[in-house]
């Protein structure tokens, strides 16, 4: 797809109704938002216009906004980037875009769908794709779209009603990219951000130049990245081998229906330029060099994209633009309340940790009496012989502790037991990463109302 091409986007929903989803949440989502929004406004407050922005058709006369994920159906941590870009938009009049990363080898048909409820609760995987559309290490730029597979499951009908709207499209990526950000716009009642694509930026001259700056000297960008990426090890982003007649580079080489190809010194001139795609670090690296004045990130590229930041400066001499975090965890109501679904280890641990400290049932009284004998018994010698008196008290005052709250007690020995029998379910309802499609449409509100109050 060219930079400029118009996509044709559809009149209207292509279902009105609701979708059959699994139910609204048990608990209110928990937003985190980074900087505060003072932050957001100043990197906000002009623009920055750039041949690239005009070469790639968005708007030059205002700010950009930015954010992005790859073209799957994301879950509701993802959906609250979505509605973070589109109140920054509102608030600051920039233009919303949303990249996606169609160099990305993923599975975008694959969707897990939660079935049953509390002790019958399990995940089923269904496949959205027609058998034989995807081959292992393919991107999904890099293959056609398809018409899809009609689901058994009611509330994945809508999404597919809204894949099959973009079955004629240029891509894989496209079609799922396009699809999945109407869907969710549609049913959050916002606007649909300017979609653009990773295979897209080195169409851009003042991108490709960076690519030109790589070529011929591999081994100062390849170091610098090095250098960049030792300065956070708990990023999990690995370095780049160099070696004496080989030096890896931070891009794939995606061709149709073939395996993508990781580029480096000695294969980055088999590849023609709309064949080169940016991996993850630099695709963002260069969004927020050229493109952006604030990018979203989650919280995973809150983190790695401070590799970014420190490689382009060290490397070309470039400051990115600022970045914003959001990230939010919402989950569904699948049978069982917040409270019961502690993990195993968890729940033992609080077991034994009840019988010694009783205010974990409210009994302030004792617990304060505790805290009183294990001080002297604390300030003692080691041999000293008040030692073992303090010690009888504090074990008869645990034992009178235990017999008085036994029903408290049992309830925690009954949780752990539960939480072992029931352990895969309780993982399940704790899941945060469910499609936004299974959620209804009062959770969907009210994840949109949560992100814009945490924006402040």
């Amino acid at each position: 797809m060219g930079a400029l091409e118009e996509i044709a986007q559809p009149t209207q929903s292509p279902s009105d109704d609701e979708p059959a989803c699994v139910n609204n949440t048990v608990a209110a989502p928990a937003i985190t938002i980074k900087p505060a929004w003072a932050d957001w406004a100043l990197a906000l407050s002009s623009k920055h216009d750039s041949q690239a922005r005009a070469q790639l058709g968005l708007e030059t006369d205002r700010p950009i906004v930015m954010s992005g994920h790859q073209p799957i159906v994301f879950h509701n941590g993802i959906l609250s980037k979505l509605i973070a870009l589109d109140e920054a938009s509102k608030r600051t009049s920039a233009q919303a875009v949303w990249v996606v990363p169609d160099q990305d080898a993923v599975d975008p048909g694959a969707i897990r769908v939660p079935t049953g409820s509390r002790e019958t609760l399990s995940a089923e995987l269904v496949e959205l794709l027609p058998s034989g559309t995807l081959a292992r290490g393919v991107s999904a730029g890099s293959i056609g779209s398809v018409p899809i597979v009609e689901p058994a499951h009611e509330s994945l009908k809508p999404l597919a009603q809204w894949l099959d709207q973009y079955a004629t499209i240029g891509s894989l990526a496209q079609q799922f990219g396009y699809a999945t950000i109407e869907y969710a716009c549609d049913r959050l009642g916002i606007d649909t951000p300017r979609l653009i694509f990773a295979s897209e930026l080195f169409s851009v001259d003042v991108l490709w130049g960076i690519i030109e700056t790589m070529r011929a000297d591999p081994a100062l960008c390849a170091q610098s990245y090095n250098k960049a990426v030792a300065q956070y090890p708990d990023a999990g982003v690995r370095a780049l081998a160099i070696g004496s007649d080989r030096i890896e580079l931070p891009m794939w080489g995606c061709r149709p229906n073939e395996v993508r190809v990781g580029i480096d010194s000695t294969n980055i001139n088999d590849f023609a330029r709309d064949e080169l795609m940016p991996k993850g670090l630099m695709m963002s690296a260069i969004a927020r060099a050229h493109l952006a004045d604030l990018f979203i990130h989650g919280a995973g590229g809150w983190v790695y994209d401070r590799i970014s930041e420190d490689w382009f400066a060290d490397w070309l001499g470039i400051e990115l633009a600022p970045m914003a975090m959001v990230s939010a965890t919402h989950q569904l109501d699948l049978g069982f309340s917040p409270s019961e679904t502690v993990d195993a280890d968890s729940a033992l641990w609080q077991l034994h940790h009840a019988r010694h400290t009783p205010s974990m049932v409210g009994d302030g009284q004792t617990q304060a009496c505790k805290d009183e004998l294990v001080l002297q018994i604390r300030q003692l010698k080691p041999k000293a012989p008040q030692r073992a008196v303090l010690y009888r008290e504090l074990q008869s005052l645990l034992d009178g502790y235990r017999q008085a709250h036994a029903d408290e007690l049992a309830g925690f020995a009954l949780r752990a037991k539960r939480a072992q029998g029931l352990a895969r379910q309780y993982e399940l309802a704790r899941d945060r990463t469910w499609s936004f499609v299974f959620f209804g449409q009062d959770a969907l509100k009210a994840l949109d109302r949560a992100t814009r109050q945490a924006m402040g």
